[in-house]
């Protein structure tokens, strides 16, 4: 597990990146917009609909990486999982964007029904698709590695979720088709494009995971469950990852849902012109990961994330006094913002593989399903008060999706969505991790002792004393 990973074998693991998301993205940013504007459904009930949804993903996040953990699947632990997901993953995207011509309580049934659906089956493949990263190497710089990949492809997905989508639709209304037929055509495409490269990474990583794994695995029972949640909040280094995702979160959230109403409401321009935004933070984005990849190298991801996160946090702060008075001073915010969104991306993971390390140097097994799944839960805990928040907001405001023009309270809400509030929370999701303990020398020492534990050698925690005695209070 130790060797440097081939360049086939990177890129069959990261392309999943595309599907997770397209998917993600594409059912973050535009399905609360559909059903307000689309579908006919108050802002209040879209808020609460995609609420309980996310609150319902999150439940299953930690009970789907302990069964992953415990599981005894010939095939390995985390592939059956990915391939149960495509089905239902792909069937709930294309008809959470068909307008149904029911009564209006009924419509707001289907879609909840069908957002669970989604985030469920988005659930069953995100966990062990991520959790896999953690165990198809443990080098810090093959892991550095995969996350530029997986950043890169991640941002292509990004890019079929966003740009594609709304340079589609405002094509498709400027040729004469309808609303409905625009974002059901939209919907088929971005589940094929899920569909096909979850697919893809599930077929190019046949055999990649331990045999060793599977045999030493432990009956699955509830109060094993409970026991492996309290030992995670026990975890300093595992609670300041958590919370730094959290507050993370929500800034996603709320950004992204209300780029499109900023574009559309407050500088009274369309679809079209959100595509433009959206590929600038794209490009953008992907054009940074190569720095990202050296300045940690030479700095340590803690500070080039810290860093970064700043900046882009002061960034969104300051526009919010500035405003944004054209596309192309838009699109230069959405690019300061890019910053701090690719390290995060960038970097995020490899906190969360330096904690599956740390606690199995202490606890004596890898817990990497339930250590991805329960930071799922917590994350998507924060999406969900975002989106309830978010639609609270909008209705306190006087939003109303049947005028094209809106109040003055209700613009001023947007663009605090858009700007200063999610500018707040990147400043604080990077202080926090300027805290942890984890660093990077500290780190290299640790898996170097934890190597020869694994196969019963002598191994001295010279260099990362310190870490060993943190554990030892937690546990």
């Amino acid at each position: 597990m130790g060797k440097k990973l081939k360049t086939k074998d990177i890129f069959g693991y990261t392309i999943g990146s595309i599907g997770d998301c397209a998917s993600y993205n594409f059912v973050l940013s535009f399905f609360s917009f559909f059903m307000t504007t689309v579908a006919g459904v108050s802002p209040a009930v879209a808020g609460t609909i995609i609420s309980v949804a996310i609150v319902w993903d999150a439940i299953t996040d930690p009970i789907i990486g302990y069964v992953i953990d415990h599981s005894k699947n010939k095939h390995g632990k985390r592939r059956p999982w990915i391939l149960r997901s495509l089905i239902p993953l792909g069937a709930s995207i294309v008809l959470m964007f068909l307008n149904v011509d029911l009564p209006q309580t009924s419509k707001n049934i289907y879609y909840l029904i069908l957002v669970l659906v989604f985030w469920t089956a988005y659930t069953a493949f995100n966990i062990p698709f991520y959790s896999f990263g953690a165990v198809i190497t443990d080098v810090d710089s093959e892991r550095v590695k995969l996350s530029a990949f997986r950043e890169v492809l991640g941002y292509v997905g990004t890019f079929c979720a966003s740009s594609v989508p709304t340079f589609i639709v405002g094509k498709m209304l400027d040729a004469g088709v309808s609303q409905e037929k625009s974002w059901f055509t939209v919907g088929i495409l971005v589940a094929a494009i899920a569909v096909s490269t979850i697919f893809l990474m599930w077929k190019f990583t046949a055999g990649k995971e331990s045999e060793e794994e599977v045999i030493e695995t432990e009956n699955i029972n509830v109060r094993g469950f409970l026991k492996n949640i309290l030992s995670l909040m026990k975890m300093k280094p595992y609670v300041l990852v958590i919370l730094c995702a959290l507050m993370t979160n929500v800034y996603m959230t709320l950004f992204n849902s209300s780029l499109l109403y900023y574009v559309t409401y407050n500088m009274g321009m369309g679809e079209t012109q959100a595509s433009y935004m959206f590929t600038a933070m794209t490009i953008v984005s992907i054009v940074f990961v190569p720095f990202v990849t050296k300045s940690v190298a030479v700095f340590s991801k803690n500070k080039v994330f810290v860093g970064c996160m700043a900046f882009s946090g002061i960034a969104m702060v300051l526009v919010k006094f500035t405003g944004i008075p054209n596309v192309i001073v838009g699109c230069i915010y959405v690019i300061l913002v890019g910053v701090g969104t690719c390290a995060y991306w960038m970097c995020i993971f490899n906190f969360l593989y330096d904690v599956v390390d740390y606690d199995e140097f202490n606890r004596g097994k890898k817990r990497d399903g339930i250590i991805m799944s329960y930071y799922s839960f917590l994350l998507k805990l924060g999406g969900a008060a975002a989106a309830a928040v978010q639609g609270v907001l909008l209705s306190s405001s006087g939003f109303d999706a049947s005028q094209s023009i809106q109040n003055p309270q209700a613009l001023g809400m947007i663009e605090a969505m858009f700007t200063i509030i999610p500018g707040i929370c990147v400043l604080i999701a990077g202080l926090v991790m300027a805290f942890t303990p984890l660093q990077d020398k500290r780190m290299n020492c640790l898996r170097e002792a934890l190597e020869n534990k694994r196969i019963g050698k002598p191994y001295s925690t010279k260099g990362f004393e310190m870490l060993v005695a943190e554990n030892g209070k937690e546990n």
